[in-house]
């Protein structure tokens, strides 16, 4: 098995529409909201090294109008769903899902637009340009941190390799000026970092069976506790991709990936990749942040939440069996030419046939395949349903001779010869052509 891993981290302020103070889901209050999110993340390969971290802000005037998440419950995992407009879209228009998860064609805004400007319809289905005014909460600054973070508006921050940004439990603070035309006005809050996560045993020391079999995937991880969610994403032969989401309990430090959301996802497909991630978060989330200004053409909730997040994500991506093997027992196995796995795992050839193209070949399976084809209603049926013909058969198969042949052919005739000449290129040309090989060749 090879495997490549792959890496990342980010500090976010992420969007939802539900949430509470210290994720507390009975305290969650309702109604409309803007929608703020800061949320730094720390991310390492599951092989070790030098872990990454980035920090992503955002603020949305009305949280209704943030983008639908479609999904579908399998054994407890969540598949994303891939809106299909079974190419209805015309030009200048996109397939995406409605707040209710249905697939539809939408107008694309696309207008071009300079520099500052930005993409919008004065009128259904007719894109014009206009300035971008940001929708923002000033210059925001974040202490507590392995290094200063001071961020503007448009937020903007790029991954560094130096380590995480935050400690273990680190305390934290944010404090954000207010926006200046429209969007949050000040805050200052105070949230507390999550611990850094690690599997155990390392994700990327997964075997073949484990990861590719038929059974759960177990994924083991150092219990701590905040949220846990697994992430899997799964591509197959024939380049199927599904992603699908679990949630942890993070306290147990154990979970175990159902292989029926797997197949899920794959809609059919055999895996071939598979990329796995656990991520740990710590969030808390404030609820009554005003803001301020106006945008022309824009709702702009007068209340504001903001959730504060750490994040911390392990993940490795494991690659399985190629070609035409696979998994059986512990290893990967070419069931083309494995003549105890011929054509599927446990399928074992008859002592002295072999296997080719995954199809057991020699004398044994010759006969099965020869006898199974010439009964009646068998794809080579013709000739056991003449009597003349049958008996040449017979006459012929107790022959040591060439001698012996032709007087089996002068005493059963022509017409007889000529069905078991049929009857022999059905078997060699089509019905046991690999099976007979060695016989027919």
């Amino acid at each position: 098995m090879s495997l490549r891993l792959a890496f990342a981290a980010s500090l976010t302020f992420l969007f939802a529409c539900n949430g509470g103070s210290g994720d507390d889901e009975e305290d969650v209050p309702t109604g409309p909201h803007a929608l703020g999110s800061i949320t730094i993340t720390e991310a390492h390969a599951s092989s070790g090294g030098q872990s990454t971290s980035s920090v992503a802000v955002g603020f949305i005037p009305d949280a209704a109008t943030a983008p639908a998440r479609c999904t579908r419950d399998v054994a407890g995992c969540q598949i994303q769903l891939t809106p299909d407009c079974n190419d209805t879209c015309g030009d200048h228009e996109y397939c995406t899902f409605t707040a209710s998860c249905t697939a539809m064609c939408k107008r694309a805004c696309d207008a071009s637009c300079g520099t500052g400007e930005e993409c919008y319809f004065p009128t259904p289905n007719q894109p014009a340009c206009r300035q971008r005014l940001n929708f923002d909460a000033g210059s925001i600054q974040i202490s507590g941190t392995t290094a200063p973070i001071t961020l503007f508006p448009p937020y903007s921050f790029n991954s560094v390799d130096t380590g995480s940004l935050f400690l273990d439990g680190a305390a934290l603070s944010v404090t954000a000026t207010g926006a200046t035309v429209a969007g949050y006005t000040p805050f200052s809050e105070t949230f507390t970092a999550t611990k850094l996560l690690r599997s155990n045993p390392r994700l990327d020391q997964l075997g073949i069976p484990e990861v590719f079999g038929t059974g759960a995937v177990p994924i083991r991880w150092v219990a701590g506790d905040d949220k846990v969610v697994v992430t899997a994403t799964v591509v197959g032969n024939d380049n199927k991709v599904g992603t699908l989401t679990c949630k942890a309990d993070d306290s147990k430090g154990s979970f175990d990936l159902p292989r029926e959301a797997i197949n899920a996802a794959l809609d059919g497909d055999t895996l071939r990749t598979m990329s796995l991630a656990l991520t740990r978060t710590e969030k808390r989330t404030i609820y009554d942040v005003a803001t301020m200004g106006s945008i022309a053409g824009v709702q702009i909730q007068p209340t504001g939440w903001v959730e504060l997040s750490t994040m911390s994500t392990e993940s490795a991506t494991l690659q399985g069996c190629s070609g035409d093997e696979q998994v059986c027992g512990n290893s990967c196995v070419d069931v083309s030419y494995n003549e105890q796995n011929c054509g599927s795992c446990g399928r074992a050839c008859a002592g002295g046939d072999v296997c080719e193209q995954g199809t057991c070949s020699g004398e044994s399976s010759c006969t099965t395949c020869m006898n199974s084809s010439s009964g009646s209603g068998g794809t080579c049926g013709a000739c056991s349903a003449n009597a003349s013909c049958s008996a040449l058969r017979t006459c012929i198969e107790n022959c040591t001779t060439t001698t012996c042949q032709n007087t089996c052919s002068t005493t059963h005739g022509q017409a007889a010869v000529t069905l078991y000449n049929e009857w022999a290129g059905c078997i060699c040309s089509n019905a046991c052509d690999v099976e007979c090989a060695s016989v027919c060749n």
